[in-house]
């Protein structure tokens, strides 16, 4: 139940905060986060470091609500903070600051309703350094995607690096 209220309330912010006549400037880094999202957990599929957890119906899995969150709930946020990014350097640093707050309070709230659970060496606090990066990225790729695509490679190494994924887990 608990995913139909996100959805509903993410419906409500994609038709108050999106201007939808400028959507496809966003497009290509929407698909950029969705590529990042899929890969990671395509990699770390039998050796999550976080992952969401249902609890009103036995079939609403990690794979159906990231689905959600990666198709539809995320992409809306993104494109909102994408296109209210401020000009001034000073005001970009509190607006991602504040992005990557809001987006680990919101993980924290669902962890301490255990909708969403941390494993293998990760924790909560983590979160705060990978939004921080997730949305420097996002914006980074806004901007020019090759210097992103480049920037990320050694970012993706020192995250396998940091959080080893055990061969014999993949697939």
């Amino acid at each position: 139940m608990y995913l139909l209220f996100v959805i509903v309330v993410w419906i409500f912010f994609a038709y108050k905060f999106i201007d939808w006549a400028q959507w496809r400037k966003q497009y290509a880094t929407i698909l950029f986060f969705i590529v990042a999202n899929l890969t990671y957990n395509f990699l770390y599929y039998n050796h999550t470091l976080w992952a969401f957890r249902g609890v009103t119906a036995e079939w609403i899995n990690h794979s159906i609500i990231n689905m959600a969150f990666t198709f539809f709930i995320c992409p809306v946020g993104l494109i909102i903070y994408l296109q209210r990014f401020p000009k001034k350097r000073i005001n970009q640093i509190s607006y991602i600051a504040i992005w990557a707050g809001f987006y680990t309070v919101l993980e924290t709230l669902f962890a301490y309703k255990g909708l969403y659970v941390y494993d293998n060496g990760w924790n909560g606090w983590l979160n705060i350094p990978l939004n921080t990066i997730l949305f420097v990225m996002i914006y980074i790729h806004y901007r020019n995607p090759v210097r992103a695509l480049i920037i990320s490679i050694p970012i993706a190494i020192l995250f396998y690096l940091l959080f080893p994924v055990p061969l014999d887990s993949l697939k």
